[in-house]
């Protein structure tokens, strides 16, 4: 099983507020370091130095989304690059296999990340507040979004 994976809280811009996940998830084996990065990030808040800050880089991409089972609007004409807005979106079977990475980009919507339910669990497990997980996100008044919180 697959799921979005997104931030519902302490998101700032493109800087998350991931110490903690960088802490606890560090020591976890499960996670390589190919398939996610932190860098330290100098956050002011005025002249004030806000402490714990770190930008998260996924270098892998992946088609995630099954078009066929979503509902969306192509907002361009370039074949090559598509660029997608979404009413629904439904995420593909099989979308990690043995020899790819467990967390990724997803290449339809850039701001989404998927996860598989092994880094689901790890994250469960290390006591994370905050997240959310769906395989499906519905943006039209027919609630189709299912998630689990923690």
């Amino acid at each position: 099983e697959y799921h979005f994976f997104r931030w519902s809280l302490s998101y700032y811009g493109r800087f998350l507020k991931v110490g903690l996940w960088k802490t606890k998830m560090a020591g976890n084996r499960q996670i390589s370091s190919e398939d996610i990065q932190f860098f330290d990030v100098d956050l002011f808040c005025g002249k004030e130095k806000v402490e714990g800050f770190y930008a998260m880089n996924l270098p892998h991409r992946m088609k995630c989304v099954d078009l066929e089972n979503s509902e969306f609007c192509l907002m361009n004409f370039d074949r090559n690059n598509p660029e997608y807005m979404f009413y629904y979106m439904k995420l593909r079977e099989n979308i990690f296999n043995d020899d790819n990475a467990d967390i990724v980009r997803c290449e339809e919507m850039h701001r989404s990340i998927v996860v598989n339910e092994k880094i689901k669990k790890a994250l469960f497990e290390a006591g994370l507040k905050g997240l959310q997980f769906s395989n499906s996100i519905d943006i039209t008044p027919k609630d189709r979004t299912i998630y689990e919180k923690i």
